[in-house]
């Protein structure tokens, strides 16, 4: 179960995520002018709040490369566990810019909603090609910084790539709202509008759901497999294994579980074997796992 991310050193690992982070957000805010300079030019409701989606994308890559500086810090008395968290405390940050984003589209439908004539955009050959270039633009970025999330075992990269990705599929309803448009349906890109807030909040209500994961410290490893790693330790002695607690990521797991040994053992012996374990635990998921192995005579 080795990733790519449990064979580099942690300051190496750091060092990647923000070299993505880096050329993602040049990627975003790039993407996010193009849309909101065009969108305003075309009087474009859909167009100019999908340019708000791509303006927290880029927000969202500052939050995490504050995140990631702060993760990339090594244990210390006050945090002896790490400061890892600080990664995925990060990705909170885009739910709520996510959030503020859908409100403030919201409120710009009903404002054009309860204006007493509806604004046709100008939906020119510019405001297609700008649309479909970007389109373009966002496939690659988040298709970059999923594989290199997965790859470096990020969770803040993984949730980024999905919030760019909604911002392709929210580009191909501001598309169709241009479409509507030019056969004088100003009401479409209202709707579409109101569209856009909606799939922002589903992303951000997905991304706090992924965050809670590690944030919460649920369980995330099978206890029957740990079981099953404990005890094809080839040592004599070994009873059984129970009491099996996980939680972490994939970028480092905490482990704690009782080791049952034959009662006669010498404390000595009994502590070789513990530390057995906890190497054949840290080869099987990572050497960045922190392992804790109470010993326990058997009955």
């Amino acid at each position: 179960m080795k990733s790519a991310a449990t064979i580099l050193k942690s300051s190496e690992r750091y060092r990647r995520i923000r070299k993505v982070l880096i050329l993602v957000l040049i990627a975003n805010f790039g993407v996010a002018l193009a849309k909101g300079l065009v969108g305003l030019r075309a009087d474009s409701i859909s167009m100019v709040a999908d340019a708000f989606h791509s303006l927290m994308d880029g927000s969202s890559n500052i939050i995490g490369l504050v995140g990631v500086a702060l993760a990339a810090r090594p244990r210390d008395e006050t945090h002896s566990y790490g400061h890892a968290k600080f990664e995925t405390f990060a990705s909170i940050g885009i739910v709520v810019l996510l959030l503020v984003t859908a409100i403030q589209i919201v409120e710009s439908v009903y404002g054009r909603l309860t204006a007493e004539t509806l604004a046709l955009p100008d939906a020119g050959p510019l405001a297609f090609a700008t649309m479909g270039f970007t389109m373009l633009v966002n496939t690659g970025v988040s298709y970059f910084e999923r594989r290199q999330g997965q790859k470096l075992s990020s969770t803040f990269l993984v949730a980024d790539s999905r919030h760019t990705m909604s911002d392709v599929y929210v580009s191909f309803s501001v598309i169709a709202s241009l479409l509507a448009a030019r056969f004088g349906l100003a009401i479409v890109d209202i709707v579409v509008g109101g569209f856009i807030a909606g799939a922002i909040a589903v992303a951000a209500i997905r991304i706090m759901k992924e965050a809670s994961i590690v944030l919460l410290d649920r369980a995330v490893l099978d206890p029957a497999e740990v079981e099953r790693v404990c005890l094809s330790v080839d040592e004599k002695g070994i009873l059984g294994c129970h009491k099996v607690r996980t939680r972490g990521s994939e970028a480092g797991y905490w482990i704690d579980l009782h080791l049952l040994v034959e009662p006669e053992l010498p404390t000595r012996k009994s502590h070789r074997i513990a530390s057995v374990v906890e190497r054949r635990l840290k080869d099987e998921y990572g050497e960045e796992t922190d392992v804790v192995v109470h010993i326990e005579p058997g009955r």
